[in-house]
């Protein structure tokens, strides 16, 4: 009975120290770094925002997958992309605009205060790509907010509305 809790003990903690140093061998994920229109690096705050937005539909349009756009997303957006349940079904009630192979870019002058809260900005985001053999170009505002310190995508603004 002592040799078989003792091999246990000796098992986990083997265990535990693999793991360790599996994961002390890790590197964090990298942001790409971006750039303005004249080739300088952005803040480090643009950043964070233009990495919020392209992650969440690079999600959605490249990866199909909800759960990662859901991370990039608020907890209102969360919900919404949650009541939909499906790709297909967020890029046609949500987004409104279907690709079959898409790029993505900001306007990075585009960034403003929405409704004149620090923790709110509104941004263009420019589509180039394809859906069902038709070239596609589109521009999309959207809304991101702070949240936990954190830029998500909160609101998909509808292009017709557009001011």
């Amino acid at each position: 009975m002592i040799n078989t809790k003792f091999n246990v003990r000796c098992c986990s903690a083997a265990f535990v120290v693999v793991i360790l140093s599996v994961l002390a061998g890790c590197e964090p994920a990298k942001e790409t770094s971006y750039t303005n229109s004249m080739g300088q690096e952005t803040s480090h705050e643009t950043q964070s925002k233009m990495h919020a937005a392209l992650s969440f539909y690079y999600a959605i349009y490249r990866e199909d997958d909800l759960n990662v756009a859901k991370h990039f997303a608020s907890e209102r957006m969360s919900q919404l992309i949650e009541h939909y349940g499906s790709v297909s079904a967020v890029q046609r009630y949500v987004l409104n605009r279907y690709f079959d192979r898409v790029e993505i870019s900001i306007d990075p002058s585009s960034f403003k205060q929405y409704l004149n809260r620090d923790d709110e900005q509104r941004v263009t985001l420019v589509f180039d790509g394809s859906y069902d053999g038709e070239m596609v170009k589109d521009r999309r505002d959207i809304v991101l907010v702070k949240e936990k310190n954190v830029w998500r995508v909160d609101q998909i603004l509808d292009p017709r509305y557009r001011p």
